[in-house]
């Protein structure tokens, strides 16, 4: 194929740039249709190159990462510090990555399956037959205790609450646009002040946290314990500041978008009880119900969780910027150009994923996707390092919600961006019906529809 350069950027407007940003599908949709797999666009001051196809993605993610730097870096370095695998590159992003991955590596969280089911238990058992409630509340209280037990291994006592009330408040101050135009990174602007505030309250309470697991010698089965022990090349420990930057990128990256992804399956399932018979099916008949670490293994149950990720992306796109030009579908795309990687558009590829609007989890087990075609969690040497934890928090909690509790999806819900990640709008309303009681069989009939499908 012949590679020829890149057509002019497209300038986008206001309009554009607002709907980019708040309604991503409609926005990726309409780009599909004026440019076809590769869109050359210019806003927020840069020129952009939007892959909406497979193959440009696997394409991108083959290339060099020393050919790459880090996207939006000044607005994550305000946000997550100079210290966060956000924002570092080349030789410093391999260092720190592999410093770091141990610590949040899929065997590290084996052993915590039980934790995940008893904070699950803890705030289902709140859950009231005949109720409406926002599925969101719980599955973000589910994922923000998760990750004070898993990752900053704090579990009970003053600590704990007030814990839980930092991590919310920077939550709730995180805002999009303090994130993608870093100008406003001012104490003029409120959004700025309120996350500047919260993130001085969490960097105090990590502080603390710190010097008191040094105290006692620091390493514990935590991630920040991990943290506390690991070793740079020269055997120089990380600095504070070093685990207060990776500790805040866990949270932002890993609390609102696992609890997204929960509240999408409950309304996935809600609204269509034969896929949620299926999965009480394999739940109930398998024999694991009570073994947190053989139910993550369980495949209708994974291509569930799967679909959920692919139909309702938490993350729209994953992107680097060019250090030095890249051939992409044909084109030189000249350094310095944004290269971002559409999720949303490759998840709904209906040559990938025939109806691609409709939530089938078949398709994950009738196929394997590769990882240009299928990427959740973005891809490559950027890869989202806590992939695993969400995916185990994800499969155990939603495992408990099936076999537990009946309910209903209670109104339409649509994909919207919160901060930077995408969510439900309205944090998916349901409706409880039942406490349910699980039986030791599961219906011969439904069962023989899943031995069907796995074969």
């Amino acid at each position: 194929m012949s590679v020829v350069s890149l057509p002019r950027a497209v300038s986008q407007g206001p309009f554009e740039q607002w709907l980019y940003f708040n309604e991503p599908q409609v926005a990726v949709a309409r780009l599909l249709k004026r440019f076809g797999p590769l869109a050359p666009l210019h806003f927020l001051g840069q020129d952009h190159v939007f892959v909406m196809s497979a193959e440009g993605a696997r394409q991108v993610f083959a290339g060099d990462p020393a050919g790459y730097d880090a996207f939006f870096k000044q607005g994550f370095t305000g946000v997550s510090g100079p210290a966060s695998l956000w924002v570092l590159t080349g030789v410093a992003h391999r260092r720190e990555r592999q410093l770091f991955a141990p610590a949040v590596h899929a065997s590290h969280f084996r052993k915590h399956g039980d934790t995940v089911r008893e904070i699950a238990r803890l705030y289902l058992e709140k859950w009231q037959p005949g109720r409406t409630l926002k599925a969101m509340d719980t599955t973000l209280a589910i994922s923000r205790d998760v990750i004070m037990r898993l990752v900053f291994g704090v579990a009970e006592g003053e600590l704990m609450d007030e814990g839980r009330e930092i991590l919310d408040e920077l939550r709730r101050a995180l805002h999009p646009l303090i994130v993608f135009i870093p100008q406003l990174q001012r104490r003029w602007f409120p959004p700025w002040n309120r996350f500047d505030r919260a993130k001085n309250h969490f960097t105090d309470w990590v502080g603390r946290l710190i010097a008191a697991r040094r105290a006692i010698g620091g390493g514990t089965d935590d991630v920040l314990g991990s943290l506390l022990v690991a070793q740079h090349a020269d055997g120089s420990p990380m600095r504070d500041d070093e685990i207060r930057d990776e500790l805040i990128t866990i949270l932002q990256g890993g609390h609102e978008t696992t609890a997204a992804v929960l509240a999408w399956a409950l309304y996935e399932l809600g609204r269509q009880p034969d896929i949620l018979a299926k999965l009480r099916a394999e739940l109930e008949s398998s024999g694991v119900a009570d073994d947190p670490s053989q139910i993550v293994k369980l495949p209708y149950l994974g291509a569930v969780c799967d679909e959920t990720v692919r139909l309702h992306p938490i993350l729209s796109e994953c992107a680097r910027v060019l250090t030095t030009p890249l051939e992409l579908l044909g084109y030189t795309i000249p350094a310095g150009t944004a290269v971002v990687i559409s999720i949303t558009a490759i998840h709904h590829d209906p040559e990938l994923y025939p109806e691609p609007n409709r939530f089938r989890p078949e398709r994950f087990i009738e196929r394997t996707y590769s990882h240009s075609e299928f990427l959740p969690f973005g891809g490559a040497h950027r890869r989202c390092i806590g992939a695993a934890l969400s995916e185990y928090e994800t499969r155990i909690s939603l495992a408990e919600m099936v076999l537990g509790w009946d309910f209903e999806t209670a109104a339409v819900d649509r994909d919207v961006r919160h901060d930077v990640a995408l969510g439900p709008k309205y944090g998916v309303p349901m409706r409880i019906q039942a406490r349910r009681q699980p039986r030791a069989g599961a219906n011969s009939i439904v069962r023989g529809e899943l031995e069907h499908v796995y074969a």
